[in-house]
């Protein structure tokens, strides 16, 4: 695995219309002294090849309704990151814009050579969700969850860990951020800090959410075929979850 260094890129997803959200994180980071790079965002409401990736038929199986325009923007400007990242061959850090920095992020990139060869990816927030300590590098303890944490402010990313992304994201069903919580699909654990150093910016709407109306009701089918979905991601996370606490071990560093 390439290792991570005092270069290492730090970019962040950005739609050109969003100047409020750009002012806000470029402000945090000159105050940090870290230099970000803008990613372009993928408008959703744009026409995209990788739109083409959008299974229709089992997303309406699967959540009972189309994913939103947002939503289908946020998956192609992280998939879009993912390919950067292989083609780079190198580790890099992803945030979206709507976020506040830690200052203990600086800690982060300054304990990031320690991390584990066997970590390529972990998220820079912490959820309320249950977890139990993974791995240490530096003064810090990546915790492995249990369930899915949710949402994607912030996260390391290195080319072994992107590639396994983008070798399954053929088709998209979930949200990206749930995709990418599928440990057993694509063989990236799902690992994060706690406590974490980003959280999500209070100041700004969601983009995804934006102009979201009143849920349709899916019918008796739609409900049953969501529920069974459900149903069935439940209990691929218990088995995934009971194989990882048999191969569970203390904290470790490398380092």
């Amino acid at each position: 695995m390439t290792r991570p260094s005092a270069d290492l890129p730090l970019y962040v997803i950005n739609l050109p219309a969003s100047a409020d959200r750009r002012a806000s994180v470029q402000r945090q980071a000159a105050a940090l002294g870290i230099e970000l790079t803008l990613w372009e965002a993928v408008n959703g409401s744009v026409q995209h090849p990788l739109f083409a990736k959008v299974d229709e038929k089992r997303r309406l199986a699967c959540k009972g309704r189309p994913f939103r325009a947002g939503e289908i923007g946020c998956w192609a400007s992280h998939y879009l990151l993912w390919q950067q990242c292989v083609d780079s061959g190198r580790p890099m850090i992803v945030f979206e814009d709507d976020i506040t920095i830690d200052p203990r992020f600086l800690d982060v990139l300054r304990d990031l050579p320690s991390l584990p060869d066997s970590v390529g990816y972990f998220r820079l927030h912490a959820a309320d969700r249950p977890s139990s300590p993974w791995v240490q590098f530096g003064d810090f303890v990546l915790h492995r969850y249990w369930r899915s944490p949710l949402c994607a402010f912030g996260y390391y990313l290195a080319p072994s860990a992107a590639e396994k992304f983008l070798r399954h994201a053929e088709r998209w069903v979930l949200p990206v951020d749930d995709y990418m919580d599928l440990a057993w699909l694509h063989g990236v654990e799902c690992l994060g800090l706690k406590p974490g150093v980003v959280r999500s910016g209070d100041l700004f709407a969601s983009v995804i959410q934006a102009g979201r109306k009143t849920k349709p009701g899916v019918g008796v089918l739609g409900w049953l075929s969501r529920e069974s979905y459900r149903a069935r991601l439940s209990v691929r996370w218990f088995v995934h979850n009971l194989m990882s606490r048999l191969r569970w071990r203390a904290p470790s560093s490398n380092g």
